[in-house]
């Protein structure tokens, strides 16, 4: 009995020493799999599949889990047109054509008109909405519309709720700042068509109440125009340190609008005939004031872009200025709101100098070919400097944003730059840059 316990003392010992040895063999084994899977990617898969590993422990897809797909078939389709089309208020469109018109006069039959009572918006029919787009606009409906037209004209009264629509975001900022003329044009030519056609209707106590509705709204469009920009444009070159920037922005352009408006008042008072309709049969045309200030707009381009500057309307700066200012104002923003695009901090300093002189020359030469004036290139080479400092603290701030990854990730040290723009590199190879321009 003793003998056979003896016997199994030591079978159960050599038990014991092989699952020690079966345990120390398998931490070995996790422990270099560990250390693989440390290196290693590691990508998580959601499957009702089961998920099979191979002998070191890694996720080995089946093959019913990854399969080649054979004979894909696809078809490619064109985009629409219309998801190309750019929205954009009514002064921002190169044309208005009769069609136009005619879709314009159309859906104002779906337009919801009312008033806000506080924040409450009252409408001013109780007629269900029925909502409409003008791709939904049959050229039958639309055709049948134009006989309707033809056939009743259009009444005396003037549309107020339309104009006001037409006149719907009136400012002008970076986004788009390149129609500041055209968005000039088109509120002063709209002005003069609108004020002739009232000094020409109507009579008395009308007339006079007609001319204060106009000048209400034609001022706060005006208003709309000049103050975005100043804050806008006009704000840009402040931070520049160009102090009295946006207040004679604003100015110009309340004056360049009205100068416009005048320039339109003295050619329809020279050419009656300013824009009558294409066809006879539209007479409907004649009061859509839309249409008719498009047609002036264009009859009156050639002849007003020869016209003198009235003498008794005077301005900080004249309408090509502020337009130039603008996009010299939207390029020297990008630049620095993206500097990591535009420059490698990765590059010897001395030639961010150099680029800098370039673009000042650039500028230069632009400014006396647009034959800037004095005032207003004074401004831009003043905040040429400005910028050019605002743009190397954004190029410091890439390389801050350098010195935190360098924090975390130590072996990053020595591949990236940490170390700020050596200014005194950048100016000395700006000016000797510039001497030899």
């Amino acid at each position: 009995m003793f003998i056979g316990q003896i016997g199994l003392f030591n079978n159960s010992a050599r038990t014991t020493i092989l699952r020690l040895n079966n345990n120390q063999s398998q931490i070995v084994r996790r422990l270099q799999t560990s250390v693989v899977q440390q290196k290693r990617d590691t990508v998580t898969l959601n499957s009702g599949f089961t998920k099979e590993q191979d002998k070191t422990g890694i996720y080995k897809p089946n093959v019913n889990q990854m399969k080649a797909l054979n004979n894909i078939t696809y078809t490619q389709l064109a985009p629409d047109e219309r998801l190309k089309a750019e929205i954009l208020p009514a002064s921002e469109r190169s044309s208005y054509t009769e069609n136009d018109a005619l879709m314009n006069e159309y859906m104002k039959q779906y337009r919801i008109e009312g008033r806000f009572e506080g924040d409450t918006f009252v409408r001013d029919s109780n007629e269900p909405v029925k909502l409409i787009l003008p791709d939904q606009v049959s050229t039958f409906d639309l055709e049948s519309f134009r006989h309707k037209l033809n056939e009743n004209e259009l009444t005396s009264d003037i549309d107020w709720c339309g104009v006001k629509e037409d006149f719907w975001n009136m400012g002008v900022g970076f986004d788009n700042v390149e129609r500041l003329e055209m968005k000039a044009d088109y509120l002063a030519s709209r002005y003069t068509v609108l004020k002739d056609r009232i000094q020409n209707e109507f009579v008395g106590d009308k007339q006079i109440t007609e001319m204060e509705k106009l000048e209400s709204i034609y001022t706060l469009a005006k208003n709309e125009m000049a103050s975005a920009f100043a804050n806008s444009i006009g704000g840009f070159y402040e931070d520049l340190g160009q102090t009295g920037a946006s207040a004679d922005m604003k100015a110009s352009i309340l004056t360049m609008v009205d100068e416009k408006a005048a320039r339109y008042e003295d050619y329809i008072a020279k050419i009656s005939a300013y824009a009558n309709p294409n066809t006879s049969d539209d007479r409907w045309l004649n009061r859509n004031d839309g249409y008719i200030a498009a047609q002036l707009r264009e009859n009156a381009a050639e002849i007003l872009s020869k016209a003198e500057i009235r003498t008794d309307i005077q301005a900080p700066y004249s309408a090509e200025e502020l337009s130039f200012a603008g996009v010299y104002a939207k390029t020297l923003s990008a630049q620095i709101n993206d500097s990591d695009h535009v420059w490698d901090v990765e590059q010897d300093d001395r030639a961010l100098g150099q680029y800098l002189a370039q673009q000042s020359e650039n500028i230069q030469k632009k400014m006396d070919n647009f034959k800037v004036g004095d005032k207003m290139s004074k401004m831009i080479n003043n905040a040429f400097e400005t910028f050019a400092i605002k743009f190397m603290d954004s190029l410091d701030q890439s390389i801050d944003k350098n010195k935190t990854t360098v924090n975390k990730n130590q072996w990053m040290q020595g591949l990236i730059r940490t170390e700020h723009i050596d200014r005194d590199s950048v100016y000395r190879a700006f000016y000797n840059a510039l001497a030899n321009l």
